[in-house]
């Protein structure tokens, strides 16, 4: 019996056969102007979803669109269209929601593992370690902008500190506005998402 394909799968799909036929279209008629940042999306799109398909969190598939949704904002959109020259904020914006993003990640990864030892989970150190995982993935993220930066001759840091500061603020800040609801989920308060995000992740 042929098994059918998820929602993830599917959208996962249209966004490669889209990129496909932009790279294509880029190489045909704009003399590959885009080449490079078309193939870095792909790339990241598989990357992406070779991790939540190995990984503890491969039945997370919100998560996974939310990464996604993520992906092809901040490196197909911004860099691809621009975006960022148009929208002035928009690069916080993204940094904003990936604090989010992190800092759901971060209680997917307390969740998971303390409840292989226990089936309560200590609300104390769960905010210690959400919170200190989603400050040191926001560092990671600017040593990785540097990175591209200085390896492939891109800007993503404006030659900033000040820059490069203060998207490790604003993406503590995106990680800070779902503490809260982390928090009461793992007290006991019935949350929806976060409820359903654990019963995915102890699968």
């Amino acid at each position: 019996m042929k098994r059918r394909l998820t929602y993830d799968e599917i959208i996962t799909i249209i966004v490669n056969v889209v990129l496909v036929i932009h790279l294509l279209f880029n190489i045909l008629f704009q003399s590959g102007d885009n080449l490079f940042r078309i193939i870095l999306t792909i790339v990241t799109v598989f990357i992406a979803k070779v991790v939540f398909s190995v990984t503890f969190i491969r039945h997370c598939k919100l998560l996974y669109l939310l990464s996604l949704i993520f992906i092809i904002m901040a490196i197909y959109v911004g860099s691809v269209f621009n975006i960022y020259s148009y929208v002035y904020y928009y690069d916080k914006i993204l940094h904003f929601v990936s604090g989010i993003i992190i800092s759901i990640l971060g209680f997917s990864i307390y969740a998971r593992y303390t409840y292989k030892i226990s089936d309560k989970l200590k609300p104390l150190f769960a905010l210690i370690f959400i919170l200190s995982f989603s400050v040191a993935m926001a560092g990671v993220w600017e040593i990785w902008e540097f990175s591209t930066d200085r390896l492939f001759g891109l800007n993503a840091q404006n030659n900033s500190l000040l820059d490069t500061m203060w998207d490790i603020i604003i993406g503590t800040i995106g990680s800070l506005i779902v503490l809260p609801m982390e928090y009461s989920c793992i007290k006991g308060r019935d949350i929806r998402f976060f409820k359903k995000l654990i019963s995915e992740i102890i699968k």
